[in-house]
């Protein structure tokens, strides 16, 4: 009897157990998919790609966002699942068997401060803008008013696109340079008779800054001159969970909010 007692406790007791470690939060975790994001990428995109990304796979993200280098580095070292970037892949990496995968393209945009009455200058004054060749505002058509030239950091794919597609790459000169491309457009809507570039997206949509013409053509123009193009990065061919969200940001629900964000799909 005092057996069958005994060995009756040893199995309660071990399915006590095994109910305790089915209830374990582990047991119970959601897929996570760890990203690295460029910080233009995130901000243009906004938080609603990821939002809507989590809600409908239940895939929780685990985030990281700084510059494209940064964000690719982590990437190779192992740090991500997936990053995205502003700058194409190196063709040397392609060798070692990264995927970059193009998904995006958003106009590279001029913006100042909401109070500048000016609202188109041509590539050239932009290029003399920058390189301190022209310094106030009634240069350009607007007030006797010093303009004060704001820059992303230099390492950021922003500074390196503009100074490539606009600048032609000459020096920069600057009043106020941003940690994070992203900041600019905060500096800019702060500083009076600002100037400064940046990826248009979910951040620029606002009325937070003015976005300037070049050559009297807006962002939307077919003709517009500066654009990016954001891509996903993988180490291999595109496998869960990154693949998931590659494959979301593609969707119908993903390419509504990139067009809402005034960015254009790549199409697949």
């Amino acid at each position: 009897m005092e057996k069958n007692v005994f060995f009756r406790l040893i199995v309660i007791s071990a399915l006590l157990i095994g109910a305790g470690w089915l209830l374990h939060p582990q047991a119970f975790a959601k897929a996570t998919i760890c990203y690295s994001s460029s910080a233009q990428v995130y901000e243009a995109l906004g938080t609603e790609v990821l939002s809507a990304f989590t809600e409908e796979s239940g895939v929780e993200v685990d985030l990281f966002v700084g510059s494209s280098s940064a964000a690719v580095h982590r990437l190779m070292n192992g740090f991500a699942d997936i990053a995205s970037s502003v700058e194409r892949l190196n063709f040397g990496y392609e060798e070692y068997g990264y995927v970059e995968v193009a998904f995006c393209r958003a106009p590279l945009i001029v913006i100042s401060n909401v109070k500048t009455p000016v609202r188109s200058i041509s590539g050239e004054q932009l290029r003399s803008v920058f390189n301190g060749t022209l310094t106030n505002w009634k240069e350009l058509g607007g007030p006797d008013q010093k303009i004060v030239v704001v820059i992303p950091e230099r390492n950021t794919g922003a500074y390196r696109n503009f100074s490539q597609l606009a600048l032609k790459r000459f020096d920069v000169k600057y009043d106020y340079m941003a940690y994070r491309s992203t900041d600019v457009v905060e500096l800019v809507h702060r500083i009076p008779w600002s100037i400064s570039f940046i990826t248009q997206g979910a951040h620029t949509v606002n009325e937070a800054v003015r976005i300037i013409q070049i050559d009297g053509k807006s962002p939307g123009d077919e003709t517009y001159p500066f654009h990016q193009t954001f891509s996903f990065i993988t180490k291999g061919q595109p496998a869960s969970p990154a693949k998931k969200l590659i494959d979301f940001v593609f969707s119908d629900k993903g390419q509504a909010i990139i067009k809402k964000n005034g960015m254009s799909p790549t199409g697949r």
